[in-house]
């Protein structure tokens, strides 16, 4: 070791011991000490009233949204509350009559507040009166300047009429939605401002939309900023983008997902130079945050006679390529917890990524995690819970054309099935293409080993009625395609939106051969603002080939249903088809019904999704079925119903699910399976 790199392994170690230093201190000193506010007193805040002037006539403007936002509050939940302050509360005046006027009340009248102090438990109870007079409605409505051929949708965008209540915020929030359609159609310089009027002797708000398109925009000069280890030329090259292409905002949000679908940068950001008020590093007065101002024009565009003039525009705009790369090194460790009707399943795991490994845009990404089911009840012997996973993946995007991303697997995985484990060894190599901003396509091939362990002996009757293979052990090579496409508003707490998952698989060679195909529907229809229904069918076959020498296929290629993410009215990968295995894992060599798979399996959901913007708590109501089949038809032996409530913890960026489940069909074929169910899980079921 050379004295230079003796010195910096020296500094490196010394800098780390200083890091746990310091997190050791903070963990003993972790209690966060807030800093005293001028006027701020102890007493903590009991009671917080929002009531009429009028005794005879409450409020009509329900104000619950509000109450977590005031700066004297109380406790709500895991919003902590704040403790009473005169000049605070006096900012908290302000607000309150911001929200009525907000919604249209623009004749509010917020009386001073009166507090009543509890000494003995320094508590105080804060009241606000409030007079809130009547509700604005819509008078006049215009959307000028639109070219002729956009004029029907722009004004089929604007739903409310003449007539209506007063909604502020979001009346103007829609000058963003009629921009943003002349940004679709390559107008990337459009604009559209809002200018509401209020008329307080009629009671009435005229509002008014100015559209400037602009001109067809073209790219102007390519700049990248921000990259250390990727070249610039790489940067552009991925993004697809050209001097003198047609620029609009489909374009533009696909290239950015383009570049962030290549994992080797933590943030990209695609700015082009429209002049308009989203373009930050243009001018201070541009950069727009809530609440909305209706839009800023410059000199010049309002006219001596107070019409609004357009602006003079060229159709070139210049395109800044704004990178982050992600770091070269990323170490994550992960623990957690599932539990099963019959088993509680601890794990913990890893994930290393190594970007830019073998070079720019060459990842290497090696995982894996371990855990033990320990089973709490059921009477099915089984062997030991030890499973997991191990996964070493080389990708190189675009290898194949722009955005075909390629990629080699190598992996294993011990999956824990309800009385015995089903080993998977794979070798892989496979291709991904973002075709669209919501729709990839994957297509991979690769050689596979299956093998059972604590599985025992199945009978030829058994095996041929379910289509199983007999073999221990089996090794067969295989191609799936793929074809996604995802539009939900939210992946984990989707209110609209879709996802279409097609997928197939077949493996002609090895000791089995196979195929099989499923389809995944998700839709979901907005109700409200904070209610839904969201929809999910699946649906997989799979069936032996016929092409080996001996017939059926591996447990680990058939279908399985239920658990908190499937048909709720069955525990993890107990929707089967069921059998007899003799050895195996039983304890006294005997034989024991286990559930071998389906080579048909259906399972569907309806849920009625109540999740309150930014609340601490949702809920839903959900009604499953599923069949599982022996042959092509799921429904041979019957469809399963269950039915239940779930709660939704929102947990600051987690979303814990509470499912409780009643399978309402008693089917013979799983007569002795649970039929009240509860699930505990990360995330929503679909």
């Amino acid at each position: 070791m050379t004295a230079t790199s003796h010195n910096v392994a020296k500094r490196t170690l010394t800098r780390a011991l200083v890091l746990v230093a310091l997190a050791a201190s903070s963990v003993a000193c972790s209690k966060f000490v807030k800093p005293t506010l001028p006027g701020e007193t102890s007493y903590s805040i009991d009671a917080l009233e929002l009531v009429s002037a009028d005794a005879a006539s409450p409020l009509t403007l329900d104000a619950t949204p509000l109450l977590q936002l005031l700066a004297v509050r109380p406790d709500i939940f895991i919003i902590a509350g704040q403790p009473y302050n005169p000049y605070r509360a006096g900012e908290d005046r302000r607000r309150i009559a911001m929200y009525w006027q907000n919604n249209g009340y623009f004749d509010v009248q917020v009386d001073a507040h009166t507090v009543t102090f509890n000494d003995a438990e320094k508590t105080a109870n804060v009241r606000w009166t409030i007079t809130e007079g009547p509700v604005y409605k819509v008078g006049k409505l215009a959307i000028l300047g639109a070219p002729p051929k956009f004029e029907s949708q722009l004004q089929a965008l604007v739903t409310h009429r003449p007539g209506d209540p007063v909604l502020v915020t979001p009346f103007r929030l829609l000058r963003h939605d009629l921009a943003d359609v002349l940004r679709d159609a390559g107008h990337m310089r459009a604009e559209v401002y809002n200018r509401m009027w209020v008329d307080r002797d009629a009671k009435t708000v005229d509002q008014t939309f100015y559209v400037d398109a602009g001109p067809k925009s073209v790219i102007g000069k390519i700049t990248v900023l921000g990259n250390a280890h990727i070249p610039a030329d790489a940067i552009i090259a991925r993004s697809g983008l050209k001097e003198g292409d047609a620029f609009d905002l489909p374009t533009h949000i696909k290239r950015e997902q383009d570049l962030a679908d290549t994992a080797a940068f933590q943030n990209i950001r695609i700015a082009a130079d429209t002049g308009t008020e989203f373009q930050t590093e243009t001018a201070s007065w541009e950069s727009w945050i809530p609440p909305d101002t209706g839009g800023i024009m410059r000199a010049g565009q309002v006219a001596d006679d107070g019409s609004y003039q357009p602006r003079e525009l060229p159709a070139a705009v210049d395109v800044t390529l704004t990178v982050v790369e992600a770091p070269s090194q990323q170490v994550a460790l992960e623990a957690g917890v599932n539990i099963d009707p019959e088993r509680v399943y601890p794990f913990i795991g890893t994930r290393l990524v190594l970007r830019n490994a073998f070079g720019a845009l060459h990842h290497l990404t090696v995982q894996g995690n371990v855990g033990y089911g320990v089973r709490w009840r059921g009477d099915v012997d089984e062997p030991l819970g030890i499973y997991g996973n191990a996964r070493i993946t080389y990708t190189r995007p675009g290898l194949f054309g722009r955005i075909g991303d390629f990629r080699i697997t190598a992996s294993f995985d011990d999956r824990l099935h309800p009385g015995f484990n089903w080993r998977t060894a794979r070798l892989a190599t496979g291709v991904r293409w973002l075709a669209d901003l919501h729709l990839f396509f994957d297509v991979e091939a690769s050689v596979r080993w299956d093998t059972g362990v604590g599985l025992g002996i199945i009978s030829e009757e058994i095996a041929s009625a379910v289509q199983l293979s007999r073999r221990k052990d089996n090794l067969a090579g295989e191609l799936r395609l793929q074809l996604v496409s995802d539009t939900r508003n939210d992946p984990v707490e989707a209110l609209s939106g879709h996802l279409v998952a097609l997928r197939a698989y077949v493996a002609p060679v090895g000791t089995a051969t196979w195929f099989g195909a499923s389809i995944d529907l998700r839709a979901f229809v907005r109700l409200g603002q904070d209610l839904g229904l969201g929809f999910r069918v699946s649906h997989e076959q799979v069936h032996d080939l016929g092409l080996a020498n001996d017939a059926g296929v591996p447990v680990g290629v058939k279908a399985f249903g239920g658990g908190a993410w499937g048909m709720r009215g069955f525990g993890t990968r107990r929707l089967s088809r069921y059998g007899q295995a003799c050895g195996g894992a039983a304890s006294d060599g005997g034989c024991r019904t286990l559930p071998l798979g389906a080579t048909s399996l259906v399972e569907a959901s309806a849920e009625l999704r109540w999740l309150p913007y930014r609340k601490q708590f949702g809920g839903i109501a959900f009604v499953d079925v599923g069949a599982a089949g022996a042959s092509a038809n799921p429904f041979e032996s019957g469809i399963e119903v269950a039915a239940g409530l779930g709660l939704r913890a929102r947990l600051w960026h987690l979303t814990v699910a509470l499912d409780l489940a009643y399978r309402l069909t008693k089917n013979t074929v799983h007569d002795g399976l649970d039929r009240f169910l509860g699930f505990i899980r990360i995330g929503e079921a679909f």
